[in-house]
């Protein structure tokens, strides 16, 4: 079994502790979150770790989106896929090793909700990346807030454009759409398709946080393939330099910190306090067998 994980967080950092909560609870291979709202800079790397998941891969918000995160459990090898892409779009490609030499192409997708219903022009970047990909992947997996409304297909309160193409970009690539059910209000923009054959069990789950879209877990019949081995880092605290630590805090600007955006504010924090554990607290990246406790410490 398979489990991804879904959701729209509208500005992931005011709801990280929610979000890392749900990860532990679902337990997915891989989560996707759109609309993170992270910025280059915004939130160090350690900040967003989950355990037992590898760094997060980030797109992330330009003048024209708001940012894609895809966690991946550490035990699955995965590669990122670099492929063209026009600057107004926003999807994230990777791929996940499974068994008998196969790959599982997974896109994380964000289509913004500002977008006219007339534009389709994601589809067809995607249409694009699924056929140069098929020949190399046994399976696809689509995964995002689409933003694109479909009364007979998805139940939605009206029909737009982009709405009946996506329902036509789903049946030329044969893809089966997952989510039956609202995920914003009575809409339902929030999908998940793929052409994985036999049972897919898709749940839907609480909103985090403030956020107005629900949380999706979506269970697959695939089999991915595990590695033994990971990484993660262990501080050496008793080599710390604590005096120049606190000199470090005493001597900072916390007025540059505080803003009145939640989001940057708790960013700017957490990249300072990160700044200063780097700078006078030793560290090592330690190799670890994926069976082993998350507390455990040599």
């Amino acid at each position: 079994m398979f489990r991804l994980l879904l959701t729209n967080a509208f500005g992931l950092l005011s709801k990280l502790g929610e979000f890392q909560h749900s990860a532990s609870l679902h337990k997915p291979d891989i989560a996707i979150v759109t609309e993170t709202k992270l910025t280059e800079g915004k939130a160090a790397p350690v900040q967003l770790c989950i355990p037992g998941y590898g760094a997060p891969v980030r797109l992330d918000r330009t003048a024209h989106g708001g940012g894609i995160a895809v966690w991946v459990k550490s035990s699955l090898p995965y590669q990122e896929v670099n492929l063209d892409l026009p600057d107004d779009q926003e999807l994230l490609w990777i791929t996940i090793a499974m068994r008998q030499g196969q790959h599982l192409a997974i896109c994380a997708v964000y289509r913004s909700g500002s977008s006219s219903d007339y534009d389709t022009h994601l589809f067809d970047t995607l249409s694009g990346h699924i056929d140069s990909l098929r020949p190399t992947c046994s399976n696809i997996i689509l995964a995002g807030d689409f933003n694109v409304h479909n009364q007979a297909w998805l139940g939605s309160n009206r029909t737009s454009h982009a709405g009946e193409h996506a329902e036509d970009f789903c049946y030329l690539h044969t893809l089966e759409q997952h989510v039956h059910g609202p995920t914003r209000g009575v809409n339902t923009l929030d999908l998940v398709m793929s052409d994985v054959a036999g049972a897919v069990d898709t749940v839907i789950h609480p909103p985090l946080g403030r956020s107005d879209h629900v949380v999706i877990s979506v269970d697959f019949e695939l089999t991915p393939r595990t590695d033994t081995t990971g990484e993660r880092r262990v501080w050496r605290y008793q080599r710390a330099d604590w005096p120049r630590l606190r000199a470090f805090f005493r001597n900072t600007d916390w007025s540059s910190v505080i803003t009145n955006n939640v989001d940057e504010c708790c960013g700017l924090l957490t990249n300072k306090i990160q700044e200063g554990m780097d700078t006078f607290i030793p560290w090592k990246i330690l190799r670890t067998r994926t069976n082993q406790p998350v507390w455990w410490t040599p």
